[in-house]
C-alpha cells in the first residue's frame, strides 16, 4: 500500500522464510528486535540469520509434510534511517512430517502469536504451509492433537528465537511490527514483543499460493 513504511525501527530485523509448495511460492514473515543490532556487523547478521533459520527448521518444519520445503531465509536489519544490512541463506529444509500433502495448497495451519497490545485490525499470525491429510477429518478443522502440536511448535520456536545471539547482537526479542493505525501509516513501523503462541482448530488459507488468476 502506498505511503505505508516498509522498514521497522532501528535495531529491528525482518526475516522471511520461503519455499515452494506444488510449484507455488509461500513465505512466513517474522520480526525481531536485536539488542546491539545498531552496531552489528555483516558477519554478526549472517551468523544470527543462520541460527534463526535453524530454529525454524527444528521447531516449525515438523508441522510441514515432507513434500514441502523451506529453501531460503532472508533477513534485513534496520540500523538507522539510511542503513540496513541484508543476509540471504539458501538451504533446503524439507518438512519432516511423513503425511501426504492435502490437495489444497492454499490451506494453512495457523500459529497465533500472543501479546499485550490491544487494537482493532490484523493480529500477528504465521500461516504454515503443508497440511497433511491426517491433520483433519472434515477438511475445515484440525484434529485436537494437531492443534496441540502447532501451539507447542510455536512456543518452542519463540523460545529458541529469544535465545539467539551473535557477536554484538547480545539479545533477541521475538515480536511483530505495526505499520498503520486507523488507516494512517506510522512514519516507521512500531515494534511490539510477542509473549507466546496458541493455535485454533480452523484451517487457514493463503489464496496467493494458488498462483495468479487464470482467464
Amino acid at each position: 500500500m502506498a505511503g505505508v513504511p516498509q522498514r521497522g525501527p532501528d535495531g529491528s530485523v525482518r526475516v522471511a522464510v520461503s519455499g515452494l509448495i506444488s510449484g507455488e511460492n509461500w513465505s512466513n514473515i517474522f520480526w525481531c528486535n536485536l539488542t546491539g543490532g545498531n552496531s552489528a556487523t555483516q558477519a554478526d547478521l549472517d551468523s544470527w540469520t543462520n541460527a534463526f533459520y535453524s530454529a525454524y527448521a527444528t521447531n516449525i518444519c515438523p508441522l510441514i509434510v515432507t513434500s514441502v520445503s523451506a529453501t531460503n531465509c532472508v533477513a534485513t536489519l534496520f540500523q538507522n534511517t539510511t542503513q540496513a544490512l541484508h543476509t540471504v541463506v539458501s538451504a533446503n529444509h524439507p518438512g519432516t512430517n511423513a503425511d501426504a500433502l492435502m490437495l489444497e495448497i492454499s490451506a494453512s495451519q495457523v500459529i497465533s502469536w500472543t501479546h499485550s497490545q490491544y487494537y482493532k485490525g490484523g493480529k500477528p499470525r504465521t500461516y504454515v504451509p503443508g497440511i497433511g491429510t491426517t491433520f483433519t477429518t472434515d477438511g475445515k478443522t484440525l484434529t485436537a492433537a494437531h492443534v496441540t502440536a502447532i501451539a507447542a511448535a510455536g512456543n518452542s520456536f519463540h523460545t529458541a528465537v529469544n535465545a539467539l545471539s551473535s557477536g554484538t547482537i547480545t539479545q533477541t526479542q521475538h515480536g511483530f511490527c505495526r505499520f498503520m493505525s486507523g488507516g494512517n501509516p506510522f512514519p516507521v513501523g512500531q515494534f511490539f514483543p510477542i509473549n507466546g503462541a496458541k493455535a485454533h482448530p480452523r484451517i487457514g488459507s493463503q489464496r496467493g499460493r494458488l498462483g495468479s488468476w487464470k482467464p
